[in-house]
């Protein structure tokens, strides 16, 4: 569980909070909610590239983080639609390599 805690931590260090165009109308922002089940190594292994990933996605009001338990994350983002961000998530290595036990994907209206 630390591992997990460490490459979010990272993630926060090589990403602004909430950057990009906060004025751009046209996108929605969603959240994307998941936990992680297997092994803890292997998912050990996969934190730098699921990191980067989401760094080089450079999108817009990203923001993401582990929760407290380990367990999952959560991460906030802007893109067009709910297709584009299922597409986004897609590419995820964790997404990729199975860890994602359960996750949703929701269209959020910040106030």
């Amino acid at each position: 569980m630390k591992w997990v805690l460490l490459a979010f931590l990272v993630m926060f260090s090589v990403t602004p909070a909430f950057g990009g165009d906060m004025e751009n109308d046209s996108k929605g922002t969603f959240v994307y909610y998941y936990l992680m089940e297997g092994n803890p190594d292997a998912i050990g292994k996969a934190v730098p590239a699921h990191v980067e990933y989401w760094k080089t996605c450079n999108l817009a009001g990203f923001r993401g983080g582990p929760f407290a338990d380990g367990s999952g994350g959560m991460i906030i983002f802007e893109t067009e639609d709910d297709g584009s961000a299922a597409e986004i998530i897609a590419g995820d290595p964790f997404v990729i390599e199975g860890f994602i036990s359960e996750s949703r994907l929701k269209q959020w209206i910040p106030k």
